[in-house]
This record gives C-alpha cells, structure tokens and sequence, in this order.
C-alpha cells in the first residue's frame, strides 16, 4: 500500500512539474529607418555627402521578414523566425520578435549573432528557400542578389514582393532569465537595423525653351561597374561586375521637356531632399520642365561609376557626353544619384552629377557587407 501511494504522489509532483516549464523566448528588435522617415516626413537630414532624402512609400514597405539567430563561437543554430505580420513596421515603429529557443540556450546565454532579411524572395531576388533548417555558413553564402537588379534586366519599378532589406547584428550579448531573454545588455536593448540592399539612379533633362529638339537615344554603363551578384551579410573574396558596356535606355527620349532657364535645376548646395523636391516639382508641372528617366533600382557597387549618353540635337549628328561619379564608393548600398544634364542654347549637352549618401532621413548606421 505505502508503495503504490509514493508511485502516485511522485506522478502527480512529476505531472505538475512539466505544465509549470514555459518555453525560453529570445527577443529581438528589429527596426526599418526607412519606413520611419517616410512615416513621419518630419525627421531632419542628420549625415550625407550632400544630405539625405526620403524614399516614396512603396520603396520602404516591409512585406515579409525572416530572422536567423546563430551562436557566435559554435555558429550553432538557435532559432528562426518568419511572418508576413510586419504592420508596425509599416507604421514607422520598431517591434519586439520573440524567438523560441532551447533549454540549454537558456541556461548558457552564449553570445550571439542575429541575420534579418526583409521581402528578400526568389521572385524579386532570386534567393532559394531559406528556413530553420539553414545553416549559419549556408545562410552567409545562399543570401545573395543574383539575377535581379542587375544590368540588361532592368528594374525600374517595385517588384511586387518590395524592395530587399538586411541587418545583422554579431556578438551579442544575450540577458535575462528564462523564459524571458533578449539580446542586448542589462540596460540597452540591442537594435538591428534594416537598410535597403539596392541602390538608385535617375537621369534628369532639360532644354532651354525654343531650342532645337533634343533627343536621348543612349544611356550606357560602362563595363565592370555593377556586380553580378550582391550579397547580403557577408563579404566575400572576390566579385565578378559586367563584362560589357550595357545600355540603361529601354526606350528613346524624342524630345526633352523645356524651361527658361534650366540651370535653375542645377544642385546648388541646398539640402539634398529640397533638391529632390525641386527636381520633382519641375517634373509634375504641366508642362512639365525637366525630364525624368528612371528610377532605376541597381545591386550596390564599390566601383567609380561611370557611362555615356548619347544625344541628338535637332537634325545635327549624334553626340556624346560622359558621366562619372566623384568617388569609389558613391553607390553602396542605400544610396541614391541623380544625373542632371541639359542644353543651354549652345555648344554641348552640359552635365552635373548629384550623389546623396544616404536614401533616407533617419540616421542608419550600418556595414556595407559585399565587399
């Protein structure tokens, strides 16, 4: 009798034990700087080249988000985490992601490194299907940019699955107790960060009224400027760019759009985003007064941008001038440059290039990881 009731007492403690365990949760961060900015439309240009400037709404939209937390030394997994419930995202704030993970992790906290990807699809990247089952090393080498956003397969609209955004956090401290954990120290919450994993160019024209037709028939990028592949978390060895000189004009431009003076769409050290204003307020007016071709959304580059456009005037022969950025480096990730050339009534097609460092209002601290 004594022993069946000490079989039963234990039983039942046991029973009681394991609806008491609650699993370990790990909670990350995650914030869209860019999507902020376009939110609230207030925030300030805090760094840049020559400013910064807000995205339009559609290039900052968050779809859907993925992050990978691995353990820094084993570069063990520890979890994942997919949604396309990113609504507080779009709304300009950061959200709190709570990660199951083990027991042991629990116990040990062992430094950590944390991989965020946003709408980054086979669709509009053409990265294959990465999940739990994705290992650290297999995650640095598979999260790339190939085939889209590239040259000869322009992009110069949103793909439907939203523009590609990465942040990565590494050696991390991980606090708390279980079941409550986070990453970050006892008094800081540790904030990745998403950035746009591509880059922009438009080119703007312009004529002085009554001028001569001037038409556009090429815009080329020269050969090795734009890698064949980008990727995502992880700098690697060596990249492969274009081999030829490729051509950025889908369509001619048969006549460039007038105004009375088009050296007052020339940059004059105003602020980058009351440039982009000026430049696509002269675009909507009816008529309108500049020309506007692109976006054109590009994998980021280390190289010295540069190409050749191609131009008509009148019935005169075809004429060329050359663009070029101010520095290697000009068009990493996140950033965006205008090219700005017009006819004053004489002489050639004049041309100005603007590079602004920073596609966003928001303070974005970040690596470039590509090279």
């Amino acid at each position: 009798m004594l022993i069946v009731l000490f079989a039963a007492c234990s039983s039942d403690n046991a029973e009681e034990g394991t609806s008491m365990h609650k699993q370990p949760m790990l909670a990350i961060y995650v914030y869209a700087p860019e999507q902020a900015a376009t939110a609230q439309q207030n925030a300030a240009p805090t760094r840049g080249a020559v400013g910064e400037v807000d995205a339009i709404t559609t290039e900052s939209t968050i779809k859907s988000l993925k992050i990978w937390i691995y353990e820094s030394d084993s570069e063990d997994f520890v979890g994942f985490f997919t949604t396309n419930d990113v609504t507080a995202l779009n709304e300009g704030q950061g959200t709190t992601y709570q990660i199951p993970v083990s027991d042991d992790f629990a116990s040990s906290k062992p430094k950590v490194d944390v991989y965020v990807m946003a709408n980054v699809t086979t669709a509009n990247c053409g990265v294959g299907e990465l999940n739990e089952a994705t290992t650290h090393d297999d995650l640095l080498e598979d999260a790339k940019i190939t085939g889209y956003f590239g040259l000869g397969n322009l992009q110069k609209s949103v793909p439907e699955d939203g523009l590609p955004f990465a942040g990565k956090l590494t050696t991390q401290t991980v606090v708390g107790d279980a079941p409550a954990l986070r990453v970050g120290s006892p008094s800081e919450v540790s904030t990745v960060q998403l950035n746009r994993a591509v880059s922009k160019l438009r080119f703007v024209f312009a004529k002085t009224t009554g001028e001569p037709a001037v038409k556009i028939k090429s815009i080329t990028m020269t050969a090795g400027m734009i890698p064949t592949e980008e990727y995502l978390f992880k700098t690697p060895l060596s990249m492969t760019y274009n081999t030829d000189a490729e051509e950025l004009l889908t369509v001619n431009i048969d006549d460039i759009a007038e105004t009375a003076d088009p050296t007052d769409y020339l940059y004059t050290n105003q602020e980058a985003q009351e440039y982009e204003n000026l430049i696509n307020e002269a675009a909507s007016k009816q008529p309108a007064e500049v020309t506007v071709y692109g976006p054109v959304y590009l994998r980021e580059s280390d190289k010295l941008l540069a190409g050749t456009i191609t131009y008509q005037i009148g019935e005169g022969a075809d004429q060329t001038v050359d663009f070029e950025m101010q520095q290697e480096g000009d068009f990493l990730r996140n950033h965006t440059w205008i090219i700005y050339a017009y006819y004053g009534g004489s002489g050639k097609l004049q041309l100005q290039s603007l590079y602004v460092k920073n596609w966003t209002t928001k303070e974005a601290n970040h690596s470039i990881y590509n090279w």
